[in-house]
């Protein structure tokens, strides 16, 4: 029994020093750090641009995945029913996520879908507001309107590219 321990204590060793070796090799090092500031560059591959790609979700089910089917490996070479019935729960529950992670994104507004949204939002804000004759309603909800503005525009700039290409 104590061998089994220890063959479990060293293989999660193992798994956790290949892990921080692919963290390290991936360059996700103190500058790119979880705890800083997410910034997308198209020209660094960063954490950052997993998590602007994917979302926290996906990255989260995905992390999620991975730790199930680690310690149902570890649970076959130990024989230990408990982990490889954990490992395989631990890998349902990524996959759970990730198709949360997906539907969530797939309902998600888009392009000028969300400025109108936007847009709309701001005028009623504004108009309670007016109302009330609450000056920070009227700013919140001009700046809304300014933002779908924005977001039209972006849009424009968008579609006048598509028409290049195509």
């Amino acid at each position: 029994m104590k061998s089994f321990r220890q063959l479990r204590q060293f293989i999660l060793s193992l798994t956790l020093a290949v892990g921080l070796s692919a963290i390290a090799a991936f360059g996700f090092g103190a500058a790119d750090s979880w705890a800083a500031p997410l910034s997308f560059s198209p020209t660094s591959a960063s954490q950052g641009q997993l998590v602007a790609l994917f979302g926290w979700g996906k990255v989260r089910a995905e992390a999620k995945q991975i730790e199930g089917a680690v310690q149902e490996t570890v649970g076959n070479v130990t024989g230990d029913p408990k982990d490889q019935m954990m490992g395989k729960a631990k890998q349902a529950e990524g996959q759970i996520r990730g198709a949360a992670a997906d539907m969530k994104d797939s309902m998600q507004l888009q392009g000028r879908a969300k400025a109108v949204t936007k847009n709309l939002e701001g005028k009623a804000q504004e108009s309670m507001g007016q109302a009330t004759g609450n000056l920070g309603d009227q700013m919140a909800g001009r700046a809304k309107q300014l933002e779908s503005q924005a977001r039209n525009t972006v849009e424009d700039i968008k579609d006048m590219g598509q028409d290049v290409l195509n």
